[in-house]
């Protein structure tokens, strides 16, 4: 027996420990030199080099083109299921073409699948969409995932072409008759005009990436609305006038929900402009304190609404203790509309059946204050002087607040809306 195999024989039965293994090593390579320099070319031979993590090559013969070689790749830790021809028989040119155009490859293997549709969908609303408020992108992105992305993994649609009009008007039936579940959660069904509300995130979507040759048609184009008949819509309520009384004079806990509250009742603001108050907003007119709304939904929606002094005194210290600033009073969200709206019914001892059946909501506010500036006289422009709504060219000077016409009369509106205000909330004695 030769010296090497006596080594190997002893390492085998145990004779040499673990600590002996690195002498025999030293031993075999000192006194075998040969036989070590060709068991390393055997191995260099059968072993491949090692490639970048996420990259195999495959070499398949073609009769048409002789030898290719193919790669597979992987995405998110996944190998995807497909071959990506590197156009070449060349190892070292395969590995190369794979290495410049790797993202470039699974970008449009993704484009083609779900996961590319439903990543675009999901994350649509994410940036900054033009002509679009924060709330509304919010509004959309949850409808695009609780609803729209729900829907078409259960109708197993994986591309954008295969979303049709007839997918669509699926999509609207099921909102509408059937309502959408999406894991545990149950979204029941909706009413028409809800059923089209929700379809307008869809239609922003399909605009945009047809606008960006993302996709080639608007399928959106193709699908109507659902009529809403007049027993579908649900109105909102509002309190009856007299209810209201006295309720801003007492002394609330909850700080924050008598402010928004206030803020609605007494000014008629919309949710989305109280967000974004801040104190270099409210501004000083002829003895009359304004906030101006600097944006607004709609164009007609940039406006200065009065402000009563007393609400004034106590913004003005919320701030102050808030250490606001230059940033919005009311870091709020839609829950904390809720929760003010339910502290106010607890004071007007409303239950939750009377606030559900009634349909009031902290927006109500906004309907409160029309109704009673209607029903003191204040006017019939209203809405487009002091809500924002569609201006008519007979009051458009209002909103030229450097013609000093323009300023007299809305002084002279807000000092009416303050006599109201005294009148039928704050009740200032005479």
């Amino acid at each position: 027996m030769s010296e090497l195999a006596k080594a190997i024989s002893q390492v085998r039965n145990k004779k040499i420990g673990e600590n002996g293994i690195d002498s025999l090593r030293l031993y075999v390579k000192s006194n075998f030199p040969d036989t070590v320099k060709a068991l390393e070319q055997i191995d260099n031979e059968y072993t491949r080099p090692k490639r970048r993590k996420g990259l195999n090559l495959l070499t398949i013969e073609s009769k048409r083109y002789g030898k290719r070689i193919y790669a597979r790749l992987s995405y998110n830790g996944k190998t995807l299921p497909t071959k990506f021809n590197t156009h070449t028989g060349d190892e070292k040119e395969a590995e190369s073409y794979i290495k410049k155009n790797k993202d470039r490859l699974i970008d449009e293997y993704l484009a083609r699948k779900d996961g590319r549709m439903y990543k675009t969908l999901e994350t649509f609303f994410n940036n900054e969409q033009a002509n679009l408020s924060n709330r509304c992108r919010k509004e959309y992105a949850t409808v695009i995932k609780n609803k729209f992305i729900p829907f078409l993994q259960q109708e197993k649609i994986r591309e954008f072409g295969q979303i049709t009009k007839i997918v669509l008007n699926k999509f609207q039936d099921t909102l509408l008759k059937t309502g959408i579940t999406r894991g545990k959660k149950r979204y029941l069904p909706m009413r028409p005009q809800s059923v089209n509300n929700n379809l307008k995130a869809v239609r922003k979507i399909f605009e945009t990436l047809t606008r960006q040759n993302i996709i080639e048609n608007n399928i959106c184009d193709l699908v109507r609305d659902l009529p809403v008949k007049e027993e579908d819509k649900k109105p909102r309520g509002c309190y009856e006038l007299e209810r209201i009384k006295d309720v801003f004079r007492r002394r609330w806990k909850d700080e924050l929900s008598y402010l928004l509250c206030a803020l609605i009742y007494t000014t008629g603001m919309r949710n989305s402009e109280i967000k974004r108050i801040k104190i270099s907003d409210i501004q000083l007119l002829d003895g009359c304190r304004f906030i101006k709304i600097n944006q607004s939904k709609t164009a007609n929606g940039i406006r200065l609404i009065p402000l009563h002094k007393s609400l004034y005194e106590k913004i003005k210290t919320w701030g102050i203790k808030n250490k606001a600033g230059e940033n919005p009073l009311f870091n709020v969200h839609n829950e904390k509309f809720n929760h003010a709206n339910n502290e106010l019914a607890k004071r007007l001892k409303v239950s939750d059946e009377e606030l559900e059946k009634e349909n009031i909501t902290f927006y109500s506010g906004r309907h409160y204050w029309k109704t009673l500036m209607s029903a003191e006289g204040l006017g019939e422009d209203i809405e487009e002087v002091w809500m924002g709504h569609k201006v008519s060219g007979s009051v458009k000077k209002l909103y030229n607040h450097r013609d000093k016409q323009g300023k007299t009369r809305i002084v002279k509106k807000a000092r009416q809306v303050y006599s109201i205000l005294d009148r039928c909330i704050f009740k200032t004695k005479p």
